[in-house]
């Protein structure tokens, strides 16, 4: 059995289809930070409240059944012996009110294809998962007109693709306190998130743009998870994985190459989480801390070069009173990283918003994020800093289709001096069948 799931995660080294992918190799003194930046994972699904190491993605009967009905029956069937299947597809249209590089209406879309196996409910093989997600990418990247560094929205993509995005097994063992995961998967959805963000669609709001080298959305990569749960309410998990991304290889379409040859760069990264009161009366909250490193050779501001780089990072979240509807909560990030190498040296984020807005629209929500993005000194940028406010909602209109109006306003959109304050309306329309 183990040989077989070792031959479905390498069937991943196919892509779909042949991508083009722009360079990112990183600036040197005198270059202007450009091309593509990695945004978040949580795209297709929002993290939510993080529950100590997530638990196994085990299917469990469909408790709804979206757009595309029931299937006759066969939804809840195929979950009871252990089959989950899920589409979603996100569209967006995004406007530039004023300022940011040009005003401009666009559109772009996700569509997301994920797959679940409970291998106990199939093949008796306890705690044990195997999951597969392929998505594409399409449309317009609207950050190339408001020119934002950090991505104003979340599924914004330097380039179309489609792809095997994730590809991997999991195992849970001595009565799940410790868990193995290996394949293909991002690396943002394991590490680096705060939880109860409430719904913003801000890139930065679950991946601090100081994490630049992290491979994420969309071009997640090989690697190797090691989980522990000592406490109920404590985790401590580790992960090396491949780091080419950062040198132009497409990780996202490839397969374990990269992992076990050249480039050999690796990204190896650390988290203690801790967290409180998830039942009860009492009000929820979570901290984590975090640290990575990168082993690839990367060019200085100075104009040099360096082996290797890191950085650290922070997150708090917290329930600040409940009401009838749902609760109140806050979060805050803080992200730090190498100033002679990385584009953003310093990151702090911070958000807060309700949670449930009565019955029937549970998962619904309204709040504030902003986020502020320090650049490295002498990293080609001609202002300091780059700030982001963001206003959001969520409603459910009915089951399976999910409105998320968003107003963004950007300080310094991509510390570009030439560039004036942009004003950005988006309207997210997330379906699920």
């Amino acid at each position: 059995m183990h040989r077989i799931i070792l031959s479905i995660v390498a069937l991943a080294s196919f892509p779909l289809t042949a991508c083009g992918f722009p360079s990112q190799l990183p600036p040197s003194a005198n270059t202007e930070v450009t091309g593509e930046r990695q945004v978040a994972a949580s795209v297709s699904a929002d993290p939510g409240p993080v529950l100590l190491l997530p638990e196994p993605q085990a299917p469990q009967p469909a408790a709804s059944a979206g757009l595309s009905g029931a299937w006759g029956g066969w939804r809840e069937r195929l979950a009871q012996q252990g089959v989950e299947l899920s589409l979603t597809v996100t569209l967006e249209g995004n406007s530039v009110l004023a300022g940011g590089v040009r005003q401009n209406t666009s559109g772009h879309a996700l569509i997301d294809l994920t797959g679940n196996l409970d291998l106990d409910r199939i093949f008796g093989w306890h705690d044990a998962l195997l999951s597969v997600q392929g998505y594409a990418i399409r449309g317009h990247n609207p950050s190339e007109d408001a020119g934002d560094f950090q991505y104003f929205s979340s599924t914004s993509s330097g380039r179309e693709v489609t792809q095997i995005a994730q590809l991997f097994f999991e195992q849970w063992y001595s009565e799940r306190s410790l868990r193995l995961k290996f394949g293909k998967w991002d690396g943002n959805a394991e590490f680096g998130f705060a939880g109860n963000t409430g719904k913003s669609i801000h890139a930065s709001s679950v991946f601090s743009p100081t994490y630049f080298t992290m491979p994420t959305y969309p071009n997640p990569a090989t690697g190797i998870l090691a989980g522990w749960v000592p406490a109920e309410d404590w985790t401590i998990q580790a992960a090396v994985m491949d780091g080419a991304g950062w040198t132009g290889v497409n990780t996202g379409s490839t397969g374990p190459s990269t992992f076990f040859g050249a480039p050999s760069d690796l990204f190896a990264i650390t988290e203690l989480a801790h967290r409180w009161q998830t039942e009860g009366e009492a009000l929820a909250g979570g901290l984590s801390l975090g640290a990575w490193h990168h082993s690839g050779d990367f060019f200085t501001t100075g104009g040099g070069v360096d082996s290797g780089t890191m950085g650290f990072y922070a997150t708090l979240d917290q329930e600040l009173a409940r009401n009838d509807n749902g609760a109140i909560a806050g979060f805050v990030q803080l992200g730090l990283a190498d100033r002679d190498v990385a584009p953003v040296d310093l990151h702090l984020g911070g958000g807060i918003g309700q949670i449930g807005l009565g019955e029937g629209h549970e998962d619904d929500g309204y709040g504030l994020y902003a986020s502020y993005a320090h650049f490295s000194t002498d990293a080609g940028f001609s202002e300091s800093a780059e700030t982001a406010v963001e206003l959001y909602l969520t409603w459910t209109l009915r089951e399976g289709v999910i409105l998320q109006p968003d107003l963004a306003y950007i300080v310094n959109p991509g510390s570009d001096a030439g560039l004036d304050n942009a004003l950005v309306f988006t309207l997210r329309c997330v379906l699920g069948f």
